[in-house]
């Protein structure tokens, strides 16, 4: 019988190599699931850190609105900014002119680092200007009682100013708007014009046309006022203030340029300011000019010769005596309390204007993102 020899040798260097080379296979492919994890990680970072700088942008767009850009910008024409954030991002934020007070807004926000190291995101959001909703039924609206007399002239039929831009949609409206409890004299060769001239109609008999703005009121314009003018103060010589070639906003006297400078002569420094005005109870003027919005929570006595194109708003009444004060836009005087009666006397005007009430609320508005189909992520 043959015996066959079996010898082992070499088995446990095979073995020993067998088991390290499965070994290395696990630590490679640990490595490499973790090099993957981390990649993944860091490009999420990256992205969120984009996605974060692209929406601060945003922010920071909104919180340094200039309310000169609302009119300022014709229709397509565009608004660039670039802001760079503490921790080395950067936000590129475009905003488009739209139709009817809208805005398109773009922001692109990258991280910082090499190319391929970065990351970018790009988001758009459609705004639209807070426009102040207001129920304007006359060239002056009022609760209590109203006397025009002398030569006087309140009209209702909209007109533009000279060099304002005219109303897309011009509507005459009222001379005179009056509540159904009240009463509105003429006399002397004071002349009332309007489509009709005199209204009666209960909304002028409402306090929400004088107080409730539709996304806004009375409050919310207070609060935000770029003047504010403690009650019983008188004021003489209103104007625009220029200092160094630029429209100073800091006189309580600066109510803005409501005189146009026609071409080729270039725009005045304080055209396109457009102050809201509050005074905290009654306010006396008299000589000079402004526009904006002005409110007043007591009674509004002009006199002499003052000029003011805009919104008025008064909380009690309006008395206009003097030689040649005008109000352009529209006048409400709410006549809170029983006494709250109004005069228009002397050589006074107040003419209705569509071109200066819309410029006026929509040059004090601010943006806010549109409610439905306001956000789009553009990669």
């Amino acid at each position: 019988m043959v015996r066959i020899l079996k010898s082992e040798k070499g088995m446990a260097l095979a073995m020993a190599l067998g088991a390290l080379v499965i070994i290395g296979v696990l630590v490679a492919g640990a490595v490499w699931a973790g090099t993957q994890d981390y990649r993944i990680a860091a490009n999420t970072v990256r992205q969120t850190g984009a996605e974060a700088t692209a929406e601060l942008g945003m922010n920071r767009l909104l919180a340094t609105w200039q309310t000169s850009w609302n009119n300022g910008k014709p229709i397509g024409d565009t608004l660039r900014r670039t802001y760079t954030m503490s921790y080395g991002g950067t936000a590129v934020v475009t905003a488009t002119r739209l139709p009817n007070n809208f805005w398109w807004v773009a922001s692109e926000g990258q991280t910082a680092g090499a190319a391929a190291s970065s990351a970018r995101r790009r988001y758009g959001t459609l705004w639209r200007l807070n426009v102040p909703d207001m129920t304007l039924l006359g060239a002056i609206t009022t609760q209590g009682t109203i006397k025009v007399t002398g030569n006087v002239t309140v009209n209702g039929n909209d007109s533009t100013p000279p060099g304002w831009p005219a109303c897309g949609s011009p509507t005459n409206v009222a001379g005179a708007a009056i509540s159904p409890t009240t009463t509105a004299s003429v006399n002397g060769s004071a002349t009332v014009n309007g489509n009709p001239p005199v209204l009666t109609t209960s909304a002028a008999g409402d306090s929400n046309t004088y107080f409730n703005y539709g996304v806004t009121n009375y409050q919310t314009l207070a609060a935000a006022a770029t003047l504010t003018i403690p009650g019983g103060t008188t004021l003489t010589g209103i104007g625009p203030v220029v200092s160094s070639g630029q429209c100073s906003t800091t006189p309580q006297t600066n109510w803005g340029d409501p005189n146009r400078a026609l071409a080729p002569l270039p725009p005045g420094p304080c055209e396109s300011y457009f102050p809201i005005i509050h005074v905290t109870g009654d306010l006396h003027v008299s000589t000079g000019s402004g526009q904006g919005i002005l409110l007043v929570d007591g009674s509004l006595v002009a006199s002499g010769t003052f000029t003011f194109t805009g919104v008025v708003i008064a909380r009690g009444s309006l008395q206009s005596t003097g030689n040649g004060n005008k109000f352009i836009g529209s006048v409400m005087a709410a006549g809170v309390n029983v006494s709250d009666n109004s005069l228009i006397a002397g050589s006074s005007g107040i003419h209705y204007s569509c071109a200066a009430v819309t410029q006026v609320l929509s040059s004090t508005a601010y943006p806010k993102q549109a409610m439905q189909r306001g956000w789009v992520d553009l990669y």
